[in-house]
């Protein structure tokens, strides 16, 4: 329920009084006209599937390491990330799903780069030896790195990915260094006649 607005005071209608005195109307001015219409862009409806070609025709291994200067140049800002995803404390699979449903959507999209965040992983040491952990040192475990960090450049080269991609590369420090990976993406279909972007 609205309250009833109570009454100026005679004070605040004498302030109020004042201030209307100090103020010059505008007078003849135009009004200011309306902005212009934004013209949408035109996106490509991320629901639909791509080409079945895309998944058909045979590709190339994609390049594991980036041109320099296109490197230099996302790392810069001169060539903008188009669209990032953060892998962090995903499973392998949900890791994959989203990383796949990520390069779909940035192909139907036309993007050309993207920023992969894996993350540096903790080091985790396997047990290789049949002597019990209790008498063994450091030293005689595996040292591995993150699951991820491993897993998706293995998942980009892979045979559901690699058509998708171009080249990847470790990312700038300022985009996550050895946690992260820049990934060039295909502008074309792999096998068609102009499919080097």
């Amino acid at each position: 329920m609205a309250r009833k607005k109570e009454p100026l005071s005679a004070r605040d209608l004498e302030i109020w009084r004042k201030v209307t005195e100090t103020v010059t109307p505008l007078g003849g001015r135009p009004d200011t006209p309306p902005p212009p219409a934004r013209s949408r862009p035109l996106i490509r409806q991320e629901a639909e599937d791509l080409p079945y070609e895309w998944h058909t025709r045979t590709s190339p291994k994609p390049e594991a390491r980036i041109d320099r200067r296109m490197q230099r140049q996302i790392a810069t800002g001169r060539q903008e990330v188009d669209r990032s995803v953060d892998l962090h404390g995903m499973t392998q699979d949900r890791a994959f799903a989203t990383l796949r449903r990520t390069i779909e959507g940035a192909i139907r999209r036309g993007d050309k780069t993207l920023l992969v965040v894996t993350g540096k992983g903790g080091k985790r040491f396997a047990q290789t030896d049949a002597t019990p952990a209790a008498y063994r040192t450091r030293n005689d475990f595996d040292q591995h790195g993150g699951v991820l960090r491993r897993m998706v450049p293995l998942w980009l080269e892979g045979p559901e990915l690699k058509p998708f991609i171009q080249s990847y590369g470790s990312a700038a420090q300022e985009h996550g260094g050895d946690g992260a990976l820049y990934v060039i993406l295909r502008k074309r279909l792999p096998g068609s006649r102009r499919a080097q972007a």
